[in-house]
């Protein structure tokens, strides 16, 4: 799992890169936005981006408990009645994230969302593409919580670090699963910049994220044209390579994954974006 370490090195580098810039002022939200529109910013917008995605990817993950192999008991009736009207099962919602996440050659994310109706789907973005920036204003709004990224200082203009945890250049525990520490240098700035991608200005609703035709299972038709992430994952070598997985143990990663994701948060995502307004709900 990518840890905190990561996440300060993606900070350290994109304070590096705005200093003087108008940017430095910006929260990473408010960059990612500025930046995707501006070709002269690919770098920003690749660092900013992954901090946004990778501090969504950490909020969604808990510790495992012990004696329990996972959080699904924390799952919501509501929640659970959605997955199952697209799904038919959590084993298989599980099953169907998890390909997406194997059949990614290269980095990405990948994401379950929900669009306004409340239909579920699995999509993945590709290098620093996001699904972030738009579905924030609504999670602030309703769950109170800042517009800073884990790391990011709240003070406008001071440095972004994270309470607690060293710079880049220090070991910290890098997967929620097996408490590995990473011991390899920090990841530097590539030498050539990469170009973005669709996926990474579809986040802006310039017009809007069109999903029509991503059901990926053939569920109650097309999704709607905004799409909420609910849950996401980091498909980056250096995921599984620093949690200790090996350069070949993508799969042992997916499948430690499962164990650490935070039902209760996900399902309350859900709620947030759909709100239950049934009397009442049976059990799942």
């Amino acid at each position: 799992m990518i840890a905190e370490d990561y996440q300060q090195g993606l900070l350290d580098r994109l304070n590096e890169g705005i200093k003087d810039t108008p940017q430095r002022t910006k929260s990473v939200t408010q960059t990612v936005i500025e930046a995707a529109q501006d070709p002269s910013k690919v770098l920003m917008f690749n660092y900013a981006s992954e901090a946004l995605n990778n501090s969504f990817f950490l909020r969604c993950l808990k510790p495992p408990q012990h004696g329990l192999p996972n959080h699904e008991d924390d799952i919501t009736p509501y929640f659970g009645a959605a997955f199952r009207q697209d799904y038919g099962s959590l084993t298989q919602l599980k099953s169907t994230f998890s390909a997406t996440a194997m059949g990614i050659f290269g980095s990405g994310w990948v994401w379950l969302v929900c669009d306004q109706t409340g239909q579920l789907a699995v999509v993945p973005t590709f290098g620093a593409g996001t699904l972030l920036v738009r579905s924030q204003e609504r999670l602030q709004a309703r769950l109170k919580i800042s517009d800073a990224v884990i790391g990011e200082a709240p003070i406008v203009g001071r440095p972004r670090t994270i309470p607690g945890v060293k710079p880049s250049g220090q070991p910290a525990p890098s997967s929620p699963a097996s408490g590995v520490s990473s011991q390899q240098p920090p990841v530097h700035p590539p030498t050539q910049t990469r170009q973005l991608s669709s996926s990474a200005l579809s986040a802006f609703d310039l017009p809007g994220f069109k999903a029509a035709g991503l059901n990926d299972k053939g569920g109650r038709g097309p999704l709607g044209d905004v799409l909420f992430p609910l849950l996401c994952i980091s498909v980056h070598e250096h995921a599984w390579v620093s949690a200790g997985y090996g350069v070949w143990g993508k799969e042992e990663y997916m499948k430690r994954f499962w164990s650490v994701v935070n039902w209760k948060q996900v399902s309350e995502h859900y709620e947030t974006y759909v709100p239950n307004t049934l009397a009442s709900l049976e059990g799942f």
